[in-house]
């Protein structure tokens, strides 16, 4: 009979998010970054040969999309950039699980560590408390970059998420981006739906931005605040022509580690089962596992690192959850007609 009530009553959040998972573009994994941690290979250099690939085959199309239109010249759209912007992210971004995030899961050549949901730091979490965790008990592999070790899901936030504040940061500043990421961690795409407000997914959309930015430079770095110098992408001969490799260097740090920079929860119940499954399989440690050098992280990140980051261990998220979740439908909303005031022209070109 309790178990039904329990049903009764989290029905309504179960359609919820089972509707808003049909429209979402946003990844949908947690990652244990704590169980069965040992050395891993790096993965850089494979990835990075992934991405560069993919980023010339969506210039390919992009440009394979400037056609006669009108058996004329005046019939060929050069260097548009809706149409680039359109093969980025078709190549980049996925739905719920991102497209790089799926190629590391199911690689056999990469040196990840794979945590089944039963023997995870979140193995004690209900349906009512997580539904998205307790319905799918998918979790993200851990790998390394560098010396960085991160979720495979930080993929889907750097590309997915990354463009999503990339268009708010076109029209209006890197704050607003932020702060819709933090909406957005705090309802449907993290402690609603996981009971997890993960720091580190932060870390790597606001990295994601500055990729994002970076395609064709034509804002200031959203971090650092000066002219992007080396944009990735420029028009050359009527063509789009990738000018730099992508590198994943140039975005992991130690923020992206969800056992450096810690998770806050959705209320206590969620924090102890989560701190005491980090003790048993730590040996009675604690997030941060290991300290980080906060003077290069405050170096990157200026005054943008408290919005992504917490070096002060695992707590409880205290704002409540109702004013977010009005705020989180008022802010989409609020996107929307800016990017229709505000967006790019349709057909938007750069001939030279």
């Amino acid at each position: 009979m309790a178990n039904i009530k329990k049903m009764i009553v989290a029905l309504p959040l179960l359609l919820v998010v089972i509707g808003l998972s049909a429209a979402s573009m946003a990844p949908a994994a947690e990652v244990d970054s704590f169980t069965d941690r040992h050395e891993l290979a790096d993965s850089r250099a494979a990835l990075n040969l992934v991405v560069n690939r993919w980023l010339a085959e969506a210039l390919v199309t992009a440009n394979e999309q400037s056609i006669f239109q009108l058996g004329d010249t005046a019939g060929v759209d050069y260097c548009n950039q809706e149409k680039l912007l359109a093969a980025l992210k078709d190549k980049l971004t996925g739905f719920i699980v991102g497209k790089l995030e799926a190629q590391v899961t199911d690689s056999d050549d990469l040196d990840t560590i794979s945590v089944a949901f039963d023997h995870s730091i979140y193995r004690d979490f209900e349906f009512t408390e997580s539904p998205t965790i307790s319905l799918t008990k998918h979790l993200a592999p851990l790998l390394r970059i560098g010396d960085v070790y991160l979720g495979a899901d930080k993929f889907g936030h750097f590309f997915t998420e990354g463009f999503s504040y990339y268009e708010m940061y076109s029209a209006m500043d890197q704050y607003s981006a932020l702060e819709f990421g933090d909406l957005s961690e705090s309802t449907f795409y993290g402690e609603f739906t996981t009971g997890v407000f993960s720091y580190a997914d932060l870390a790597a959309n606001l990295n994601g931005l500055r990729f994002w930015n970076q395609v064709l430079g034509l804002k200031a770095d959203p971090v650092s605040g000066t002219e992007v110098t080396r944009p990735f992408v420029r028009c050359q001969d009527k063509k789009w022509r990738l000018t730099r490799e992508f590198d994943w260097r140039d975005y992991v740090d130690p923020t992206w580690d969800e056992a450096i920079n810690c998770s806050a929860f959705r209320n206590e119940i969620l924090l102890a089962k989560v701190k005491k499954r980090i003790a048993d399989t730590s040996h009675g440690k604690s997030c941060p596992l290991v300290k980080v050098d906060r003077q290069s992280l405050e170096k990157k990140y200026g005054d943008l690192l408290p919005y992504i980051f917490n070096p002060d261990g695992n707590k409880v998220l205290q704002e409540p959850l109702k004013p977010k979740f009005e705020l989180y439908w008022s802010t989409i909303v609020g996107r929307l007609k800016l990017s229709t005031l505000f967006g790019s022209e349709p057909g938007k070109k750069l001939v030279q």
